[in-house]
């Protein structure tokens, strides 16, 4: 198998490392074999995931994806490959993802276009678990492990739910309309209510409690990860989760800091992902 090219692996990069996400910080802990294998993954499911929040028509969203699914399933090896898969094919990654996993991204980016909101938060609790399963299982298949279906859902639910809370930092009022309208009628609030200043308080208490709720689903499944000499990339998922809990639990606390900077991973983060790295090694 030939090494990924230069020029597919930047394409990998400029897909996978967003300026302050949480896989630009992490990927700085991976060694380079693993790192190749993580920006294809990663890079695939940005160019998919992001489908359904575009800008384009609902047509042109479901044509994208619809040529995505042709494209996944399609001779991985082939030169005329977008170079993403090409990468994914190069780096060893497309031999332990099958096709109905592959394919699972597409269906979940297809569930979320013109997705009504949730009506109670046992909905929103089952959707996010689905988005989120499939990015673990994603994952936990570069190393062929897996986990149990309960761990599964918690986690995937608490995973999916950061990046939910993580889309209004900033004040950034666009994920207002996918919130629990039990939630909605819990704080007496409407979404134009939540989108204007004089609203800004009620918003914050509302991430304050969705960080809450991602906190209780990630202690129900973390037990379920196999931490007995995890492979590469586990590894990599557990210190992204951890990673993840850890910001949780500071939203929770107090999601005004949150909410009003574009905070971005600092020393003391690199020093608690050193520390967690060297536990469980």
């Amino acid at each position: 198998m030939a090494d990924a090219s230069s020029v597919e692996l930047d394409h990998c990069r400029e897909l996978a490392l967003i300026h302050g996400s949480m896989f630009e910080f992490t990927s700085r802990f991976v060694q380079k074999t693993t790192l190749e294998r993580l920006l294809a993954l990663y890079a695939l499911r940005q160019a998919i995931c992001t489908i359904p929040d575009s800008a384009a028509d609902d047509s042109v969203k479901w044509t994208r994806l619809k040529w995505w699914s042709e494209e996944l399933i399609a001779e991985p090896g082939a030169p005329q490959r977008h170079p993403v898969l090409r990468a994914l094919w190069t780096s060893g990654a497309r031999a332990h993802l099958d096709n109905s996993l592959l394919l699972s991204m597409v269906g979940d980016a297809l569930s979320e276009i013109d997705a009504p909101p949730d009506q109670d938060e046992s909905t929103f609790f089952d959707r996010q678990a689905g988005l989120g399963a499939t990015d673990i299982q994603l994952e936990l298949a570069l190393d062929d492990s897996d986990t149990d279906s309960q761990s599964l859902g918690f986690l995937g639910a608490a995973t999916a739910s950061f990046r939910f809370i993580s889309s209004f930092q900033g004040y950034r009022c666009a994920g207002v309309t996918r919130l629990p309208l039990s939630m909605l009628a819990e704080h007496n609030v409407s979404v134009e209510q939540l989108k204007q200043e004089s609203h800004k308080s009620t918003l914050i208490r509302i991430i304050e409690q969705l960080a809450g709720n991602a906190l209780d689903w990630y202690s129900k499944g973390y037990g379920g990860l196999n931490a007995d000499q995890p492979g590469p990339a586990s590894t990599h998922l557990q210190l992204r989760l951890a990673l993840e809990n850890r910001r949780l639990k500071t939203i929770r606390r107090s999601a005004t800091e949150f909410m009003e900077s574009g905070r971005i991973f600092g020393p003391a983060a690199a020093w608690f992902a050193w520390r967690f790295l060297r536990k469980l090694r």
